[in-house]
């Protein structure tokens, strides 16, 4: 069973989309497939890199400092829905 996506579109340079065609090209994969694969990779590096500063943090007496008060950022909108 497919893993449900998500539909994000955005605009890219030439030189991207050069590199993503040739990428596509040299193993027999749409443009997007890559994109999403580099997108995984950077998604799987990030949560990666958080987990290691929580440990670090912890280890330390420390916790992570999250900015509560700014709930925009995640899309929630702390004041509503936005306009």
């Amino acid at each position: 069973m497919a893993i449900p996506l998500k539909d994000f579109r955005l605009g890219i340079t030439e030189h991207i989309d050069i590199y993503l065609d040739a990428e596509a090209r040299a193993f027999g994969k749409g443009k997007a497939t890559i994109a999403r694969e580099i997108l995984q990779e950077w998604a799987k590096r990030k949560a990666h890199a958080h987990k290691v500063a929580a440990r670090r943090l912890s280890a330390n007496g420390l916790q992570p400092e999250f900015d509560w008060n700014d709930l925009e950022d995640d899309g929630a909108g702390s004041k509503g829905a936005r306009k």
